[in-house]
């Protein structure tokens, strides 16, 4: 699967995602990357993962992001670690966003979403 192709992108909560490498790509059970877009003025609302740890690297753009109440601005070229139980919400400003985001231990059912 190419992940420029239309079919394999995504849409979620405020964002569009198309996966990169699953965990067969990668030979490791619960590992994956994905490429998250955001347009602008689109919030990701808080949500929190039970195992899965999350590493993103700020690709395009600018964006704030919440992490249990503190927030973070993020830019081109940072690079931020998601512990597992970290209530994380990002709120991107007027320009176009991408987040390069690897994922362990990732599973069905890992996200709960939460409005506040």
């Amino acid at each position: 699967m190419r992940f420029l192709e239309p079919e394999s992108w995504q849409d979620g909560r405020g964002y569009r995602k198309a996966r990169l490498a699953a965990a067969e790509d990668l030979r490791q059970p619960g590992a994956l990357v994905q490429l998250v877009t955001m347009a602008p003025g689109e919030r990701i609302p808080p949500h929190v993962h039970a195992a899965s740890v999350e590493v993103y690297a700020v690709l395009r753009g600018a964006c704030r992001l919440v992490v249990n109440g503190e927030a973070h601005d993020l830019q081109t070229g940072d690079l931020l670690l998601m512990e597992p139980g970290d209530v994380h919400e990002l709120i991107n400003g007027e320009a176009p966003f991408e987040l390069l985001v690897f994922k362990t231990n990732a599973a069905a059912g890992d996200t709960a979403w939460g409005e506040g």
